[in-house]
Protein backbone atom coordinates (compact mmCIF):
# COMPACT_ATOMS: atom_id res chain seq x y z
CA UNK A 1 0.00 0.00 0.00
CA UNK A 2 1.26 3.21 -0.54
CA UNK A 3 2.27 5.89 1.80
CA UNK A 4 3.09 9.41 1.98
CA UNK A 5 5.22 11.48 3.39
CA UNK A 6 4.63 14.99 4.98
CA UNK A 7 8.18 16.38 5.91
CA UNK A 8 8.93 19.41 7.03
CA UNK A 9 11.75 21.80 8.05
CA UNK A 10 12.05 25.40 9.42
CA UNK A 11 14.65 26.69 7.45
CA UNK A 12 17.36 29.44 7.98
CA UNK A 13 15.95 32.81 7.17
CA UNK A 14 17.34 34.26 3.69
CA UNK A 15 17.82 30.22 2.90
CA UNK A 16 14.28 29.30 0.88
CA UNK A 17 15.44 30.20 -2.84
CA UNK A 18 18.95 27.59 -1.97
CA UNK A 19 16.53 25.26 0.30
CA UNK A 20 14.33 24.77 -3.09
CA UNK A 21 17.28 24.23 -5.87
CA UNK A 22 19.42 21.40 -3.96
CA UNK A 23 15.77 19.88 -3.60
CA UNK A 24 14.83 20.00 -7.45
CA UNK A 25 18.39 20.23 -8.93
CA UNK A 26 20.35 17.41 -7.18
CA UNK A 27 17.88 15.14 -4.61
CA UNK A 28 14.59 14.82 -6.01
CA UNK A 29 16.25 13.47 -9.18
CA UNK A 30 17.64 10.71 -6.89
CA UNK A 31 14.34 10.12 -5.04
CA UNK A 32 12.48 9.76 -8.36
CA UNK A 33 14.94 7.45 -10.19
CA UNK A 34 14.63 5.29 -6.97
CA UNK A 35 10.27 5.57 -7.70
CA UNK A 36 8.99 7.75 -5.46
CA UNK A 37 7.13 11.02 -6.53
CA UNK A 38 7.60 14.36 -5.38
CA UNK A 39 4.16 15.63 -4.99
CA UNK A 40 4.93 19.07 -3.96
CA UNK A 41 6.84 21.69 -2.13
CA UNK A 42 6.01 24.56 -0.74
CA UNK A 43 6.47 27.19 1.65
CA UNK A 44 4.52 28.72 4.70
CA UNK A 45 3.05 31.60 3.80
CA UNK A 46 0.70 32.62 7.59
CA UNK A 47 1.90 30.43 10.43
CA UNK A 48 5.30 29.16 11.51
CA UNK A 49 7.23 31.40 9.35
CA UNK A 50 10.59 29.90 7.22
CA UNK A 51 8.88 26.91 6.88
CA UNK A 52 9.10 24.51 3.89
CA UNK A 53 6.66 21.38 3.47
CA UNK A 54 7.39 18.40 1.03
CA UNK A 55 4.62 15.85 0.01
CA UNK A 56 5.88 12.45 -0.98
CA UNK A 57 4.44 9.47 -2.74
CA UNK A 58 6.90 5.84 -2.57
CA UNK A 59 5.01 2.23 -2.55
CA UNK A 60 5.27 1.33 1.25
CA UNK A 61 7.11 2.17 4.40
CA UNK A 62 10.35 -0.49 2.94
CA UNK A 63 10.64 1.81 -0.12
CA UNK A 64 11.02 4.92 2.30
CA UNK A 65 12.90 3.29 4.24
CA UNK A 66 15.67 2.84 1.22
CA UNK A 67 15.59 5.92 0.26
CA UNK A 68 16.42 7.25 3.85
CA UNK A 69 20.24 6.10 3.97
CA UNK A 70 22.54 8.67 1.81
CA UNK A 71 25.75 6.52 3.15
CA UNK A 72 24.55 3.09 1.27
CA UNK A 73 25.33 1.99 -2.06
CA UNK A 74 22.19 3.70 -4.25
CA UNK A 75 18.40 1.59 -4.51
CA UNK A 76 18.60 -0.92 -7.37
CA UNK A 77 18.26 0.92 -11.03
CA UNK A 78 19.78 4.14 -9.46
CA UNK A 79 22.84 5.78 -10.68
CA UNK A 80 25.79 5.56 -8.27
CA UNK A 81 26.78 9.62 -9.26
CA UNK A 82 22.93 11.09 -9.17
CA UNK A 83 23.10 8.94 -5.64
CA UNK A 84 26.43 10.59 -4.94
CA UNK A 85 25.25 14.03 -5.59
CA UNK A 86 22.18 14.01 -3.61
CA UNK A 87 24.01 12.81 -1.09
CA UNK A 88 26.19 15.57 -1.13
CA UNK A 89 23.58 17.70 -1.84
CA UNK A 90 21.17 16.67 1.49
CA UNK A 91 24.13 17.48 3.61
CA UNK A 92 24.38 21.22 2.01
CA UNK A 93 20.85 21.61 2.51
CA UNK A 94 21.00 20.31 6.07
CA UNK A 95 23.02 22.98 6.76
CA UNK A 96 20.37 25.70 5.72
CA UNK A 97 17.79 23.18 8.57
CA UNK A 98 17.78 24.47 12.12
CA UNK A 99 15.42 21.38 12.51
CA UNK A 100 12.77 18.76 10.56
CA UNK A 101 10.03 16.74 11.00
CA UNK A 102 8.60 13.84 9.38
CA UNK A 103 4.74 12.02 8.94
CA UNK A 104 4.32 9.10 7.69
CA UNK A 105 0.70 8.94 6.15
CA UNK A 106 -1.55 5.99 5.01
CA UNK A 107 -4.48 7.41 2.46
CA UNK A 108 -7.88 7.30 3.26
CA UNK A 109 -10.13 4.91 1.13
CA UNK A 110 -11.87 8.23 0.32
CA UNK A 111 -10.35 11.01 -2.04
CA UNK A 112 -6.99 10.02 -1.74
CA UNK A 113 -4.49 10.82 -4.35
Amino acid sequence: MAIYVLRTWKIKPGAWRDFQTLSNDDIWPAIEAAGARIIGLWQTIIGDGNEAVLLTRYDDLAHWERTRVWQAPPPAGVDSDLWRRAAEAVLKRQGLTESTHARVLSPSEHRAP
